[in-house]
């Protein structure tokens, strides 16, 4: 799914739902907003499915009203303050670390992951730190399975 032009401070959600469709041990309930638009759009590309992500009037509600109590309220006038971008590592079938970025075209196959998502995720951040690719000013979420 590619940046929403249409919801404002959208990246975070974008990289969430990246991480959410692309990790097979999230289950989402079929009848929830997040499981009817999965349903709708599943043999989409990203364009068509970032337009029903834009068009999801359900999805809408939900999103202003949880951007209008945070950080986001008070820049969602002038984008050029936003200073955090969000983005998605997860696990292709081939066990491939990928990464999902809603402002490029689409996934980036970082390279093997040898089932340790998060030290690889990591690694490929601090590689991204180092060639000034990104800023420091940055937070980290993982989605992982439950270990025994």
């Amino acid at each position: 799914m590619h940046q929403s032009k249409v919801l404002d401070n959208a990246c975070g959600i974008i990289a969430c739902l990246h991480a959410i469709f692309n990790c097979p041990a999230v289950e989402v309930e079929g009848d929830s907003v997040l499981g009817k638009f999965r349903q709708r759009t599943l043999e989409l590309s990203p364009s068509e499915r970032c337009a029903a992500l834009e068009n999801d009037t359900d999805f809408q509600t939900i999103h202003k009203n949880f951007a209008s109590k945070g950080q986001s309220r008070e820049i969602t006038s002038d984008q050029e303050k936003v200073k955090h971008h969000f983005i998605a590592y997860v696990l292709n079938g081939e066990g491939k670390l990928m990464e999902l970025d809603g402002t490029k075209l689409g996934p980036v196959i970082v390279g093997e992951c040898g089932g340790d998502l998060l030290r690889v995720s990591i690694r490929e951040v601090m590689g991204k730190l180092e060639r000034g690719e990104i800023s420091e000013s940055l937070s980290m979420m993982t989605l992982n399975f439950a270990q025994d």
